[in-house]
């Protein structure tokens, strides 16, 4: 009889403790929406701390882990932020070996030594040279050295990072999209390509490929885009990963009246800049015996012709946050990796971010990384490790240069709409992540009485509009700002 009190006793005391640990004080606001009808079926994690004293103020099931999507890359690019320094750059080397004879052969081979930077020859990027205007400068500092004829090749290196680009467990439907391009030792034009349609076409017609930008030697695209209705948005999805030249383009696009763009993934950027600097360098008479690539250092002796800086790692933070770019942080993630851990993997870069999670003692079982970028479906993250991370970091580096790097609510990006109206606009610096059934929100709020807190809002397995759910988590975070 005394065993079995003893037992009874002991899971009592173990359920009360597992009461107590997921006691958590509600706001109104968050009890509205975890009982709003568009919810009932799904997964929510809220949490909310006062970074102050770093304790959580209100939550929902702030333990529970879900896919946060792109809100994940608040991890990755505040933790770049802290290691990599605001002013760093990522900085890649053209360089030779061997000798210039004095009528300016070299005897040797041309390096582009890549360091990993996703600026690299960006169109879309402020500072930034475009890529037809960086070849120009490749060639340019080519001469500049006295070259005007190579006997040897052009290596692009890429050791800088290892030889897999993605993380394993993307998926297959994302990898010949641009957003899911990868991260190389050598980035060019986002590893993005252009692929334009004729869309004045009948419904249900197939559009003729109009033209492709840049130029991908060996690419081969099957075309098996339809034509829907007007309004219907770009459902064309382009199937085929890294090192695949052979893609299929599936689904539709919608009717209109000129061109219709979707952009793709280059298969290989380090072998595409190759042989586009083998190409200018052609177009400008300078010989030379084509190009190759290499993911190990040789070790030659190489003496340097020009180097290539990225923005500062503060500015590619921002661009990272602002324009949600899986690239930009894979790129971080891999840097971090190579920096901290001595090889620039994505496995070690989530090492120096998981390495962040235990400094301010958040329990191992709430977070799994799969990559830096959240495009993973076998992320799994609670709430409270995303608000508990921001609170920490608040810590350690400066509250305005965090603020500075994370949209603004009611005043940047795509969370500009989203607050116009609202007391608590510019007030608010939040990230938001999204995939099918999946939304979240992670940042920080001033309160009305100017107390900053921390937040994340996840939610998987929702059936209704992804538009109806972020409306309905605005709603949620405008009524933190009345939090006391």
């Amino acid at each position: 009889m005394k065993v079995k009190l003893s037992i009874k006793i002991f899971f009592l005391v173990l359920y009360a403790g597992m009461l107590f640990s997921q006691s958590v004080p509600t706001s109104d606001g968050i009890s509205r929406f975890v009982n709003d009808r568009d919810l009932h079926n799904a997964n929510i994690s809220i949490s909310v701390i006062d970074i102050e004293n770093n304790e959580l103020v209100a939550g929902h099931r702030p333990h529970k882990v879900l896919v946060p999507a792109s809100s994940l890359k608040l991890l990755t690019s505040l933790t770049a932020l802290k290691h990599l320094k605001p002013d760093a750059t990522f900085n890649s080397q053209l360089s030779y070996d061997g000798e210039i004879r004095a009528d300016g052969t070299l005897e040797g081979n041309i390096y582009f030594i890549g360091s990993g930077d996703p600026t690299f020859g960006s169109d879309r990027i402020d500072g930034c040279a475009p890529f037809e205007q960086t070849l120009s400068k490749i060639v340019s500092a080519i001469k500049s050295a006295g070259i005007n004829c190579i006997k040897g090749q052009i290596i692009i290196d890429e050791s800088v990072f290892d030889s897999y680009p993605v993380a394993p467990s993307w998926q297959w439907n994302d990898l010949g999209n641009y957003y899911a391009s990868g991260a190389w030792g050598v980035n060019v034009n986002e590893n993005l390509y252009y692929v334009h349609f004729g869309d004045r076409m009948l419904l249900g017609s197939q559009p003729s490929i109009e033209k492709v930008y840049p130029y991908i030697p060996g690419l081969n695209l099957s075309n098996e885009i339809t034509i829907d209705s007007a309004h219907t948005g770009d459902n064309a999805y382009i199937f085929g990963g890294p090192y695949n030249d052979n893609k299929r383009i599936v689904g539709t696009i919608p009717q209109g009246k000129g061109l219709f763009t979707i952009k793709g993934s280059i298969p290989d950027p380090p072998s595409f800049l190759g042989y586009h600097i083998a190409r200018a360098l052609d177009e400008a008479n300078i010989q030379n015996e084509g190009y190759k690539t290499q993911y190990h250092d040789d070790n030659r002796t190489r003496k340097d012709i020009s180097e290539f800086a990225s923005p500062s790692i503060l500015e590619i933070v921002r661009i990272t946050n602002f324009k949600s770019l899986n690239l930009h942080a894979e790129c971080l993630l891999k840097k971090m990796g190579l920096q901290e851990r001595g090889q620039g993997s994505g496995q070690n870069g989530i090492a120096v971010i998981n390495s962040m999670l235990r400094k301010y003692q958040i329990p191992s079982g709430e977070y799994n990384l799969e990559d830096g970028s959240g495009l993973s479906a076998r992320n799994q993250v609670s709430s409270f490790a995303l608000s508990r991370f921001l609170s920490g970091i608040s810590n350690e580096i400066a509250f305005d240069q965090i603020s500075y790097t994370i949209p603004k609510g009611g005043v940047d990006g795509n969370v500009r709409s989203l607050f116009k109206n609202s007391p608590a606009k510019g007030k608010l610096w939040l990230k938001s992540g999204s995939m099918g059934g999946i939304q979240s929100y992670t940042g920080y709020i001033q309160t009305e009485s100017g107390q900053i807190l921390s937040f994340s809002i996840i939610a998987n397995g929702f059936s209704a509009k992804g538009s109806v759910i972020r409306r309905k988590m605005a709603t949620l975070i405008e009524s933190l700002y009345y939090l006391k």
